[in-house]
C-alpha cells in the first residue's frame, strides 16, 4: 500500500485539463508525491519519492519511508538512538537522513534522493550479459568508496569530541546505490533497527531476509559478531558478488546456509576468481581473517587504502560502465523474455503518484 494514503493531504489549486497534484504535509513541510518506489520484499518498509514544495530542481527530491520498530510497535530506545545518530552523521558516501517526522503513531524518515542503480539490480544483469557488469578496477573503486564511508562512521566523534564506536551493521548489495554520475552511496544507517534480519532463517524458499543473512559473519565468529569487523565482512561479500558477476546466493541451496559464508565456500570462490592476487588476499583477510595470528586487525582505513591502490577507475569511468552494461542488457532482450522485470529497478521515467 502506498504511503500517500497514510499522510494528511494538502489541497492545491490546479488549472483545468492538468493532472492533479498529490500533495501532503509531513513534519511541517509540504511535499508533492512523484511516485512509489518498488519494494522487493514485504519486510521492507514502503517508500515514496516526493518533491519538497519550497525547493526547486533536483535538490527538492526526497525519499520518504515509514520507520518500522522491531515489532512494528512504539519506537524502541535503540531505534530512537540510531535515528538521532543518522541525523548527526554526514558524509558524501552515506545516503543522508535529513529529517524524522511523526504523523499520528507512526514515524517517517526523510532521506536525500540521488537516483541511479541499486547494486542488487546491477548484479542481476550479470547472467543476462554473460559476464560481470563492472570491471575489476571499477569494483575496487566501489569498494574503496564504501570503505571510506565506513571509516568515517567507525571513527566519528560526537559534538563533545567523544568517540561513539558507531557501525552500520547491515552492509549488503540492497543498501548500496550507484548514482547516474558514478557516485557510491551507502544507505540504511539510522534506520537499521527497522529491517534487522533474523539470525537463523527457516524459510521454505529464498527470501530477502535469507539473502541478507549471508552478509553477516558466522555466528561462531564472535570476534566479528558486532561492530566495525561486521561491516567489513559485509563489504567483502558485496565485492565478492561483484567479482563473480552474479548474486552469491543464487546457485546455493537454502538449507546449507544460516548466518555468513562457510570458509570452504569462500576459498572455493576465491580460487576460481580471475582477479589480481592482491585483491584475493584482501578478500581472504576480510572474510577469513589474517593468516598471521598477531597481525593487526583489518580496519576500514586499511581496506580503503589497499583497494585504492588496485582501483584504476574513476567516478566518470564507473558511470560509463554502468550505462554500457544497461545498454547491452536492453539490446539483448527479446519481446518474449521475462528479463525486463530485472530492469525495472534501474532508472526509469518518473511516474506520478496518485491517491486513486
Amino acid at each position: 500500500m502506498s504511503l500517500l494514503h497514510e499522510l494528511p493531504p494538502v489541497r492545491r489549486f490546479r488549472f483545468p485539463f492538468t493532472s492533479p497534484r498529490a500533495c501532503f504535509r509531513l513534519g511541517g513541510k509540504v511535499y508533492e508525491a512523484v511516485r512509489d518506489l518498488e519494494c522487493g520484499d514485504t519486510r521492507e518498509p514502503p517508500r515514496l519519492l516526493a518533491r519538497r514544495e519550497d525547493l526547486e530542481g533536483a535538490r527538492s527530491l526526497r525519499l520518504i519511508e515509514r520507520v518500522h520498530g522491531p515489532s512494528d510497535a512504539r519506537p524502541s530506545v535503540r531505534m530512537v538512538d540510531e535515528l538521532t545518530w543518522g541525523l548527526w552523521v554526514r558524509h558524501p558516501g552515506l545516503l543522508q537522513l535529513l529529517d524524522v517526522a511523526a504523523e499520528g503513531e507512526r514515524l517517517y524518515a526523510v532521506r536525500e534522493y540521488v537516483g541511479g542503480w541499486r547494486l542488487d539490480a546491477v548484479l542481476r544483469l550479470g547472467p543476462l550479459l554473460g559476464r560481470r557488469p563492472l570491471s575489476v578496477e571499477a569494483v575496487c573503486h566501489v569498494g574503496a568508496e564504501l570503505a571510506e564511508a565506513l571509516h568515517h562512521l567507525h571513527t566519528w566523534t560526537d559534538p563533545s569530541g567523544h568517540p561513539t564506536s558507531l557501525f552500520h551493521g547491515h552492509v549488503s548489495a540492497r543498501h548500496v546505490w550507484l548514482t547516474l554520475g558514478g557516485r557510491v552511496k551507502l544507505e540504511g544507517f539510522g534506520t537499521r533497527a527497522s529491517r534487522a534480519a533474523p539470525q537463523v532463517c527457516s524459510y521454505p524458499e529464498w527470501s530477502e531476509a535469507v539473502q541478507e543473512s549471508l552478509y553477516g559473519p558466522p555466528l561462531e565468529d564472535t570476534r566479528r559478531a558486532r561492530g566495525a569487523p561486521r561491516d567489513l565482512y559485509g563489504l567483502a561479500v558485496v565485492l565478492l558478488e561483484l567479482l563473480r558477476g552474479r548474486p552469491l546466493w543464487e546457485p546455493l541451496a537454502p538449507e546449507r546456509w544460516r548466518w555468513g559464508l562457510p570458509p570452504d565456500a569462500v576459498r572455493r570462490e576465491l580460487r576460481w576468481l580471475k582477479v589480481p592476487a592482491d585483491l584475493c588476499e584482501v578478500l581472504r583477510e576480510a572474510l577469513l581473517g589474517g593468516e598471521e595470528p598477531h597481525a593487526p586487525p583489518l580496519t576500514a582505513a586499511r581496506l580503503r587504502d589497499r583497494l585504492r591502490r588496485l582501483a584504476r577507475s574513476s567516478r566518470e569511468g564507473l558511470a560509463r560502465e554502468l550505462r554500457e552494461a544497461r545498454g547491452l542488457a536492453v539490446s539483448r532482450l527479446r519481446p518474449w523474455d521475462s528479463a525486463p522485470a530485472v530492469l525495472q529497478a534501474l532508472p526509469d521515467a518518473p511516474r506520478r503518484a496518485s491517491r486513486a
